[in-house]
This record gives structure tokens, sequence and C-alpha cells, in this order.
């Protein structure tokens, strides 16, 4: 049906050259031979372009069955809907094509399949075939792989979920940080009543992200820590870096660094070594005698047998 439709429309394309070509004698005749050459090709172009899903997914069509998706746009496939509220052009466009359980996408080269029902989800976010999450470019350079959010399945993983049910989230850590939670909602509220008496009005985003960084960061590395106001600007820019759009997770180019993305992870990145390196250094040095009792991440992950205790290099990107 489709390469039906590309024919009319070629037919009709070379129809309106000849008549063109007819009534101008003037149309040089190598200009209309290049013309007609193209317009006939551009059919069999089409049809290798214009796949279900998108250009990514032509291979893929081959030897599985065809899943429903926008055909997009050649090499860009859905990147022009990737924009503000993102998330709703897709759902829409899964909903108009029927393929609410899965669609399928492309983001230039990078093969994507979305799904809008629940049951689907349930099964994509418990099933081991989706175990591993491709790592973006950005994340990769801040050594975000070695952390366990986006490093792949497999026994280094396995340790480090069992370092954070045991250790970060048990219920006796979480009772033990209880005290730094309540200081945490005590200087929020201080500064909400101080903006309110000062202004009449709060913008709540500032104040709730400074208290979330505030904790995450005594409870991970303490409260003796006294680069917290550097830490913090460098965890800021790490998320900025990580949600940031980068040409070279579409496409598998390495010089596409049109956004500095790659040169700001790479500095920044340098910066995480030095400055959280030396804190862990510092802590080994003294014995681990900090002012929190130990109730950090960072004390249990010292704390560890030998057998099961990370290196350098892991630690600052758990830890980071």
């Amino acid at each position: 049906m489709k390469l039906l439709m590309l024919a009319m429309i070629n037919l009709s394309l070379l129809l309106s050259l000849y008549a063109v070509t007819v009534h101008h004698d003037q149309t040089p005749w190598p200009f209309a031979l290049v013309l007609f050459s193209f317009l006939s090709s551009l059919p069999f172009f089409m049809n290798y372009w214009l796949v279900p899903g998108g250009f990514a997914w032509r291979k893929h069509h081959v030897y599985s069955p065809q899943l429903r998706g926008p055909v997009g746009w050649p090499l860009l496939g859905t990147l022009p809907l990737m924009g503000s509220l993102a998330h709703r052009k897709l759902a829409n466009t899964a909903s108009s094509l029927g393929a609410t359980r899965v669609m399928a996408f492309s983001l230039g080269t990078t093969r994507v399949i979305i799904s809008s029902h629940p049951d689907t989800a349930r099964e994509i976010l418990s099933g081991s075939s989706f175990s591993d999450r491709p790592i973006k470019e950005s994340a990769r350079l801040l050594m975000f792989e070695r952390a366990i959010g986006f490093s792949p399945s497999g026994k280094y993983w396995s340790h480090l979920r069992r370092l954070a049910a045991n250790h970060m989230f048990s219920p006796r850590r979480i009772s033990c940080l209880e005290p730094l939670r309540q200081l945490v909602v005590d200087e929020m509220l201080v500064e909400i009543n101080k903006g309110m008496e000062e202004k009449g009005f709060v913008e709540l985003r500032g104040i709730l992200q400074k208290g979330s960084l505030s904790n995450i960061l005594e409870s991970v590395l303490g409260s003796s820590l006294v680069e917290k106001g550097e830490l913090g600007l460098m965890v800021k820019e790490g998320y900025e870096l990580i949600t940031m759009f980068n040409w070279e997770d579409c496409f598998p180019l390495r010089f596409l660094d049109f956004l500095g993305v790659k040169r700001r992870c790479h500095k920044l990145s340098t910066k995480v070594r030095n400055i959280v390196g030396q804190i862990v250094k510092e802590r080994k040095k003294c014995g681990d005698k900090i002012n929190n009792g130990g109730n950090d991440f960072l004390s249990a992950l010292l704390a560890l047998p030998k057998e099961d205790q990370l290196s350098d290099s892991d630690m600052v990107a758990v830890l980071w």
C-alpha cells in the first residue's frame, strides 16, 4: 500500500515535469534528466526510510514482527517531538496509533520503545529483559555507570544493591538519621517564615532543593563536611548535565559536542574525583572518627569487611 501511494506521487510529479518541459522549450534537457532520475528513485528511498517506528527500526522489521510507531523524520526520527511535555505528545501519538501497550520510535539512530499501559509498564520494570538501562554519554563521563542507578546488571550491581539495602535504607539507619531530617525540616520552616515576613510569598522550589541536598550530603558523607557548599554546586551541575540533550546519545558520532556537554562533564568529573576522593582519604586516615556517630553511608562503606570493600574510585562514584 505504501509503495503504491509513493508510486502515484512519483507519477504525478513526472507528469508535472513533462507538462513543464513541453510548454517551456527553454527547460534544459540535462536538468530534466537529472530531475527525472531523482523522482524515479524517490519511492525506493522513501520505502527504505519510512518504516513503522522510524529510521532506527528499518533492519529490525526484516527479522521480527513490526511494532506500531510513528514514521518520524529521515535520520532525526521523532527527535522534533522531544521538547516540552514530550511525555504527553508521545502518549497522544501512541493513543492515535493504537499502540498504548508498546510503541516503537526512533531518536536518531537509537531505537526506543514506550508503554502507556500499566500492565506492560509493570512487566518492563520488573522483568529481567530490561534490567540494564542504556547509559547516556554524560552519565558515563560522570562515573554513574559505577553507581547503583546506571550500573549494568551483574555481581557488582547486586553487591551495590545489598549495600544500599543493609546500610543506607535499613530501618536502623533510617531511625538513626531522624534527628538530621528533623533539623533540615526546621531550617526549611525558618526560611519559609522569613520569606513570608519579608516578601509575603515564598518560592518553595529553591527551599526544597536546598533542604533535599543538605539531607543527602549529610546522610551520605556526614555532618563534619567543610566542602558542603562546593559539593552542593557540583551535585546541582551534575543533575543539569544529566538532563541536557546531547547529540551523541542519538547518533554514533563522537565529535557532536555542539552544546559542550562532554567538556563540562570532563571538568566536573575531575573536580569530583579530587574533592570526594580527598574526603575518603581523610576519613580513612583518621580512622573514621567523625562527629555524626558513624551514621552516614561513608562510615558504613569504610566499616565493611575487607572482602566486601569497594575500591577508592568505585567509592567515589557511589558516594557522588
